[in-house]
């Protein structure tokens, strides 16, 4: 367990503005960081185009990528941390989990997900 004042002022700045912008009901935006601590790259949830295997159109509800799926499929294995985050339409942090695939998905590459939570200043990975 890590406190929220571990993390840099400029990267929860960087998360809130990044997730304000996501085209998502729910905004969410994600960094993630390599073994050294380098920023690797950061991204929003978004919503996929198509889904395949359901056959449902864009925006219907379970088709967006999550936040962290999307970094992962962008740098793989390099990724070893990432911070998560999700903003209100007023711009609070609001609390966030990564679902259950994610997680699966984290600890088969070996990173961490770690989640911003509002209020106690704390985050929980």
């Amino acid at each position: 367990m890590r406190k929220r004042s571990d993390i840099p002022d400029y990267i929860l700045k960087l998360l809130r503005a990044k997730a304000s912008r996501s085209p998502c009901t729910y905004k969410i935006s994600a960094i993630a960081f390599d073994k050294h601590g380098d920023v690797l790259g950061h991204v929003t949830n978004s919503h996929s185009t198509f889904d395949v295997l359901c056959k449902v159109p864009l925006g219907r509800a379970g088709t967006a990528l999550h936040a962290e799926r999307r970094l992962f499929n962008r740098y793989g294995g390099h990724v070893k941390t990432i911070v998560i985050c999700r903003v209100g339409a007023n711009g609070n942090i609001l609390p966030i989990d990564p679902c259950p695939a994610c997680r699966r998905l984290a600890a088969k590459l070996g990173a961490k997900i770690i989640s911003v939570l509002p209020g106690d200043g704390k985050t929980y990975s």
